[in-house]
């Protein structure tokens, strides 16, 4: 939910940081169907959506904990945090590749939250009993 949260932040500080969103939203969308009602269902739709990968990411970092349960790189499985570092690289790389344009600081924003809140901060609770 943390995730959520932070992907929401960084989504309104886009939208509000281009002003005419709304507009170009307006004419991508079919008719009857508005920015708004759009942008209502992202707001409430992306918290449960996060909290569903963080779900399934617990239920890995329990399959990883039970497999290889040493620590590394500062976290309680040095598994898990290489797997999620690895994903955040090839999103990154992907993200690279397939932009018009180079991600900014939004980008980094997200990749980094994602990195330590999944990375790091899910471990250390996970094993903080």
């Amino acid at each position: 939910l943390l995730m959520g949260t932070v992907f929401l932040g960084v989504g309104i500080y886009v939208l509000l940081s281009k002003g005419d969103t709304h507009d170009r939203l307006g004419k991508m969308l079919p008719a009857g169907l508005s920015p708004t009602l759009v942008m209502l269902a992202m707001v409430i739709s992306v918290p449960p959506v996060c909290g569903l990968i963080g779900a399934i990411a617990g239920i890995l970092y329990n399959v990883a904990e039970g497999s290889a349960p040493d620590a590394g790189l500062g976290s309680p499985n040095l598994v898990f945090t290489a797997v999620v570092l690895g994903l955040v690289a090839l999103v990154a790389l992907m993200w690279l590749l397939l932009a018009r344009r180079k991600p900014g600081a939004v980008a980094f924003t997200v990749l980094t939250a994602f990195a330590a809140l999944f990375g790091w901060f899910l471990p250390l609770l996970a094993s903080w009993r």
